[in-house]
């Protein structure tokens, strides 16, 4: 249901920790990337699970990101806007177009506020209690009465709107630099969404929101690093890294495109490895498994 994501946020408040993040085996770090990623995402906030613009720290990036990498395990060949259209329609969000740029509309929606039906709020209210019943407070913390908890599940329906168009946002560029960060590569549509959805998040209609006029101006860095890296990936991921390649590495290659793979192999092991650029033979490893 719609309140699904808010139940999550309340619980979070009587939970010490998500077991669910704890028991994560795979992690998306600077290591586990495909080589194709790792020139482009050098800094350590592409990296970041606490930040709230990096592509993974927030909660609805990283929920996207993770669900991505389980979904690829079995819809090798699918397109990640399947999934991604999946995704949202199982948040049960409503309905706002990944491409819309126009500030008129955009404020229309985040004005919008949800009115939860009575046995949804009753439904929450049971399930808070219960966890309250199973989880050690912080010292100094008080349960939450009956009444207390309706109220917060009223007041979390106001202006969602902008709740929900920013979660909409960061799951679409959690599942771009999902697929960066996994398969060296990215699909030309989420690009395209992803970048619109970056170019969103600094709009002021949506970037006012954000605290202090430096709070904005340091949300707005962020977000342009992301753009540079969606608009550096090529969705071929064997051309990723060939504009830093020496010309000769270049005629090695030429080969490839027209089918003497014995003659390329010569070449490469041949000429021009000494000339490689940094991070090139991690690439080449690399295509084996793209």
């Amino acid at each position: 249901m719609i309140y699904s994501r808010l139940v999550l946020l309340l619980l979070a408040i009587y939970s010490t920790s998500l077991s669910a993040q704890q028991e994560r085996q795979f992690r998306f770090t600077w290591q586990t990337a495909h080589p194709n990623a790792k020139p482009l995402m050098k800094d350590n906030f592409f990296w970041s699970e606490i930040e709230e613009e990096a592509p993974f720290g927030s909660d609805a990036g990283s929920d996207a990101a993770y669900g991505y990498y389980n979904w690829r395990k079995d819809h090798r060949s699918g397109s990640p806007i399947t999934y991604l259209k999946e995704l949202l329609a199982s948040w049960q969000y409503p309905q706002f177009a990944w491409d819309e740029l126009d500030t008129t509309k955009i404020k229309v929606f985040i004005s919008t506020s949800s009115h939860p039906d009575p046995a949804t709020v009753e439904q929450t209210v049971r399930a808070i209690k219960q966890n309250q019943e199973n989880t050690s407070l912080p010292t100094g913390k008080k349960k939450l009465t009956d009444e207390e908890i309706r109220q917060l599940i009223l007041d979390g329906g106001k202006n969602m709107g902008l709740t929900y168009l920013v979660n909409q946002d960061e799951a679409i560029i959690g599942v771009a630099f999902a697929q960066i960060v996994l398969e060296g590569k990215l699909d030309p549509a989420i690009k395209n969404y992803a970048q619109i959805a970056v170019k969103r998040e600094m709009l002021p209609v949506i970037n006012r929101h954000f605290g202090t006029q430096g709070q904005q101006n340091a949300h707005n860095e962020k977000m342009t690093r992301l753009l540079k890296v969606l608009q550096k990936i090529r969705p071929n991921s064997t051309n990723l890294l060939l504009d830093k390649a020496p010309g000769a590495f270049h005629r090695s290659l030429q080969p490839l495109r027209t089918g003497s793979s014995a003659h390329c192999i010569r070449r490469l092991t041949t000429t021009c490895t000494a000339d490689l650029p940094g991070g090139f033979l991690d690439y080449l490893s690399g295509m084996k498994t793209v």
